[in-house]
């Protein structure tokens, strides 16, 4: 048995903050953002009524709806979330109660931007091993909490919203092929610490760590070397041309990132959907957002063969290989 995605649902919070608006906060354009980002607005959670737990309820009662299952069908739930506005309990049990799926497994893991693609490793894990016939796999994010918004080389790149795919237990499915990696010594170049330390208020520079901090040029480098020679390791492994590929679902963190990608697998860009123009960089929700968009436009489809990879801190890097 293998896990099909069968359904999916996203949410992202209606207010938008658009590079025009941006320029009024921090020395930038629209100009200049696009040009180095292809980044044009992103959604901005309220923390209120839109948390990353709520939007994570949202996108999930709406990938039930989608795929069209009884939630007394749901056998386990794994969220990914790197921006959780709870420590406990888990997002995935937010999920639970939301959905009305009361008894099945549920727990969140933190791979940063790759965590949807984690969580969906783990599930296909479960099913494949005759511990789950159908699940969530979620990825939910409130970036906007964790952004120097003074900062104009990381405020201008991330989102925030949530993504849920149901995976349900088929036969005659090829099973999962995918590979993940970690490379810890590079990590500093994207980190971010917790702010409940109380007892480093005082110390210099803290407050400072527990916003976002990225060194662009490491992670673009990174990027474009780690992600094609990854997607090239995973073709060969699992025996299939990259030219038979429908769609390379890419980590929507940079335009620029996606194409240099292309370029590197000789792989035209119409093969590389993005809606980083319109959403930013949603970290773990990135994948599952532009996974239902593409599927409510008719891009995705029965049959359509996809690669989908993300990258992030860690550093982190995973990719899959899957008939759609």
């Amino acid at each position: 048995m293998t896990g099909r995605i069968i359904g999916l649902g996203s949410y992202l919070p209606p207010r938008l903050l658009t590079n025009d608006d941006l320029s009024k906060m921090v020395e930038t354009s629209d100009e200049w953002i696009t040009e180095r980002t292809g980044i044009k607005q992103r959604h901005i959670a309220d923390g209120i009524e839109d948390k990353a737990s709520t939007m994570a309820c949202k996108a999930a009662l709406a990938a039930v709806e989608d795929a069209g299952i009884d939630p007394s069908e749901i056998d386990l739930i794994v969220a990914a979330s790197t921006t959780p506005d709870l420590v406990f309990p888990s997002i995935a049990c937010c999920v639970q109660r939301a959905v009305g799926a009361d008894g099945c497994a549920c727990f969140d893991v933190n791979s940063a931007c790759p965590g949807w693609v984690a969580a969906y490793n783990t599930v296909q894990g479960f099913i494949e091993s005759g511990n789950s016939k159908c699940a969530l796999v979620v990825g939910a994010e409130m970036l906007s909490n964790y952004v120097d918004w003074e900062d104009r080389g990381t405020c201008i790149l991330f989102g925030d919203g949530a993504g849920v795919a149901v995976l349900k237990a088929v036969e005659d499915h090829p099973s999962n092929r995918f590979i993940m990696k970690a490379s810890a010594k590079r990590g500093d170049c994207l980190h971010c610490e917790t702010m409940k330390q109380p007892k480093r208020m005082d110390e210099e520079g803290f407050i400072k760590s527990t916003n976002m901090f990225m060194a662009g040029r490491e992670v673009f480098k990174f990027a474009v070397t780690e992600v094609p020679a990854l997607i090239i390791e995973l073709s060969e492994k699992y025996g299939f041309d990259l030219n038979d590929v429908d769609y390379f679902v890419l980590h929507q963190a940079n335009q620029r990132i996606i194409e240099a990608v292309s370029k590197r697998l000789d792989q035209p860009l119409e093969k590389f959907p993005m809606n980083i123009q319109n959403t930013g960089n949603t970290s773990s929700a990135s994948i599952p957002i532009l996974l239902k968009e593409m599927k409510d436009d008719g891009r995705l489809t029965p049959g359509k063969k996809i690669v989908f990879t993300s990258f992030g801190g860690g550093l982190t890097w995973g990719a899959n290989y899957i008939e759609y």
